[in-house]
Order: C-alpha cells, then structure tokens, then sequence
C-alpha cells in the first residue's frame, strides 16, 4: 500500500505540493541550482573526482555543440506563479498534501528556463507510521519545452536519497549523480515533471477519443516511452465547482512510475490551461484519488468552469 501511494503522488501528471504546515513557496524558496556556475554544487563533499569527470566532460562538450538547432514549442498555457493545490485520498482518508508551483525563471548553460517545483507531504496522522516529504525540481527551456535539469529529493519513512540529473539534448546524454554515470537519450527526453508540463502545453481540443500522445522518459537509469490516450470529454464536480475536461490515460511502453499497480485516469480542464483536476487509480483493494482544492495564477480565464 505504501509503495502504491506514493507511486501514485509522482505520477507524471502529478500535481502540485503542500505540506501541513502552511507555508507556500513564494514565502521559502526552494533550496536549488540556479545557474551554470553552481551546477557541481549539487555533489556532496564526499564525490569521487571520478564522478565529476562524466560532467566535466559533457559541459566541454557542449561548448562544441553551439550549432545545435534546438527545437521551437512554445508555452501558451502556464506562467510564473501558478500554483497547483492537491489531496490525495485512500477511499475516504486523506493522506497527502502536493502542490505544483511555477516558482519563477533562471539561466542554465546560456538558456532561458522555467523553474518549476513539485512538493508531496504527509498529513500529520500518516507521519506517525509513514512519512513522506519529497521535493522535485524541473528545470524547462522556454523556447522548446525539454528538460536541462532535474532535481529530487525524497524522504518516505525511512528512504532517502538525492539525485540531478543534467541534460545535453545537443549530445544525446544525461547526466546522474547518483549513478556517478552518463546514459545515452534521445534529444528532447524528458523527466517525470517536465513531461506533465509538455503535455499542457499541447493543444487538446484538435484530438479526438482513441488518439495517442508518445513522450519519452528518463528515471532512474531507464530511458521509457510514455504513450498518453485520449480517452472522452466529461463533465465533473470538484471543491471548485463544475467542469469541462478532457479523459487521459498514461500508457508506459516498458518500466516507469506508471508499470501497471491498476489504471490511472487523470481528468484535465478543457480549456487554455490544462490543468489536471483529478486523478484516479482504480486498484484490486480499492482506489486512490488526487483532487484539486486550489488554483492560482492560471493564466487564462478558467472557461471550462459550469456557471449555474
């Protein structure tokens, strides 16, 4: 059950951070890497030279790349500030806080970039048997919409564990320092939080019921495709009223967060937004569910709200 949730609370599509204690992130900056300068700050003193030779390496590298012709997609859809409030529920119990916040924008390895961060906290009841306090960090070009860096930070009972991952898109690789190693992708791969973003800024409304969006992915040392199905338009009642929404399913095409524990449904605002506002896994023991409790900074007018 523990792993269920929290495979749950980072599914791709998944939502925003907060934690029980009241404080937003405009107030607490996330501890983070900012600029090109402070890319080896992410290592702990006790990094072999080894480790940083992949690294040094690739930045080296990059300076050769300079001709690259980076994709163009832009972002029509989301803007600095905008913050994503969730629940996530077992049945009737409510279990975790997320939030998804657009914290603002910075410059790495001479490019414009989204800084975006994903929070998941335990209510107080759960930390008594199983506490979870997970900080990711993406870090999105403005211009194409593709990773350049990704960070986590995770503590759920007794786990922990740290990792960057950097990403040279002109060179076909990434970077993990918790694997102390460089794995080959595909330009334009994306990490877990990134491929959310990406799919919120396509165009929903030109696909029609059985059509299939394809990402690919990379966590943890496995490159993945990660199809999306459109599945129907519906009609749903949140904490915030009535909506509109486009029906998606995550299909994984190999391992990843979304290897089959029960089906996963996530009903997104059929409108310029794109905001997930619920997501369900229906399971052989019952069910888990993710609602919205709060938008802010959209940067469109939610058109999908029902005005009764």
């Amino acid at each position: 059950m523990k792993n269920l949730i929290w495979r749950f609370s980072l599914c791709l599509f998944l939502l925003s951070p907060w934690g029980s204690n009241g404080i937003s992130h405009a107030e607490s900056p996330p501890s983070s890497f900012t600029d090109d300068q402070n890319a080896k700050s992410a290592l702990t003193l006790d990094s072999a030279s080894d480790e940083l030779s992949g690294l040094d390496s690739l930045l080296l590298n990059h300076k050769n790349h300079q001709s690259f012709n980076y994709r163009t997609h832009p972002n029509n859809t989301y803007q600095i500030g905008e913050s994503l409030k969730y629940s996530i529920k077992y049945g009737p119990i409510k279990a975790v806080n997320t939030e998804i916040l657009v914290y603002g924008d910075t410059t790495i390895r001479s490019r414009d970039c989204y800084h975006i961060v994903y929070n998941a906290r335990t209510v107080p009841l759960f930390d008594n048997f199983f506490k979870v306090d997970d900080t990711y960090e993406t870090f999105i070009d403005k211009s194409g919409q593709f990773p350049l860096r990704f960070t986590r930070r995770v503590h759920e009972g007794n786990y922990k564990r740290k990792n960057v991952l950097e990403f040279f898109h002109e060179q076909g690789k990434v970077w993990s320092q918790y694997r102390k190693k460089v794995f080959d992708i595909n330009p334009y791969t994306h990490d877990i939080l990134s491929a959310y973003f990406y799919i919120r800024t396509l165009n929903l409304k030109k696909y029609k019921k059985g059509d299939i969006i394809t990402l690919e992915n990379f966590s943890d040392r496995k490159n993945y495709k990660l199809d999306i199905k459109i599945h129907k338009r519906d009609l749903i009642e949140t904490d915030l009223g009535v909506f509109k929404t486009v029906v998606v399913e995550p299909l994984v095409l190999g391992a990843g967060l979304f290897k089959s524990e029960g089906k996963i449904m996530i009903w997104m605002t059929d409108d310029k937004n794109n905001i997930p506002l619920r997501i369900a896994i229906k399971v052989a023991v019952g069910s888990l569910k993710a609602e919205i409790n709060e938008i802010k900074g959209n940067r469109y007018k939610l058109t999908s709200k029902m005005n009764f």
